[in-house]
């Protein structure tokens, strides 16, 4: 989430607002949060097997 906030205002140094930053910052974080999900735990799906 940092990277991505310290990405945004580097190529965009005049935005301060947070909902400008923390939008790319939020959809890294989900791709996170898929990817692990998914790949690393290997959790996709198992709610429906319950």
């Amino acid at each position: 989430m940092t990277a991505a906030i310290r990405q945004y205002l580097a190529e965009h140094p005049d935005h301060f607002d947070p909902r400008q930053y923390l939008k790319p910052a939020r959809e890294n974080m989900k791709k996170m949060y898929i990817h692990k999900i998914v790949n690393v735990l290997g959790s996709d799906g198992k709610l429906a097997q319950c």
